[in-house]
């Protein structure tokens, strides 16, 4: 059998073919095979959560390098430096600061030369009979027990007297006593006597001997230790 073709077939047939090639031509030029989707645009990167550090400002370092003078005024509505006191060390949070009445409590140091009233405790009362003092006269140091109350000689024309022993000694400015009859923060009250004149008076510690107020050129006096009453 045999078959012909139009013109028109023909050139119907020859448009077809080269439309074929054409875009075959142009999806190898792409790269990628026709039909392909073309990926959607980069997702943008989520904010920054609530709470998270930011950047520092760009002038950070220039802000470090500020020289501090230390007259910087205060802010508005601050106290004064002055006006402030440490809490004590050892005091309940927001309880006001005591220090002065520590300090008493430990080393009592009164204006001018007002006499402290010594109060003797009912706890401590007859509980001590005597004290072992180290004693300094034209610089030879010797032991002795000097009972309370009684004077004795410790060189020429010269007396010593203990008239009290605390063994927790405490004060308030106004008056000195022991808190304790435990050992805690021992002193004794001590007189000089020279010609039968009282010359000197004041407390010699045990623990704490810069803090006495004890103080005669012609003797020194050591505490060392008290003796309990048998």
């Amino acid at each position: 059998m045999r078959f012909t073709i139009s013109r028109s077939h023909a050139l119907t047939l020859g448009l077809s073919l080269v439309c074929a090639v054409f875009v075959s031509g142009c999806d190898k030029n792409q790269g990628k095979p026709a039909g392909t989707a073309i990926p959607s645009a980069p997702v943008a990167a989520p904010a920054v959560p609530p709470g998270a550090a930011s950047a520092p400002p760009p002038n950070i370092e220039k802000m470090s390098s500020v020289p501090v003078k230390g007259d910087e005024p205060l802010p508005p509505n601050h106290p004064a430096i002055s006006a402030l006191k440490p809490p004590h060390p050892g005091g309940m949070a927001n309880e006001k600061a005591n220090l002065d009445q520590q300090i008493a409590a430990q080393h009592p140091k009164p204006e001018g030369k007002k006499k402290l009233e010594v109060v003797v405790p009912d706890s401590v009362k007859g509980k001590w009979s005597a004290a072992k003092i180290a004693v300094t006269v034209n610089g030879a140091e010797k032991e002795i027990k000097a009972a309370l109350g009684e004077k004795i000689s410790v060189g020429n024309n010269l007396q010593l007297n203990v008239l009290h022993y605390f063994p927790t000694y405490t004060s308030d400015f106004k008056t000195v006593t022991s808190s304790s009859n435990e050992p805690k923060n021992p002193a004794i009250m001590v007189q000089a006597i020279a010609n039968g004149k009282v010359v000197a008076e004041g407390w010699v510690f045990q623990n704490l001997p810069d803090f006495n107020s004890f103080k005669s050129e012609q003797i020194k006096v050591r505490l060392i230790s008290g003796e309990r009453k048998k």
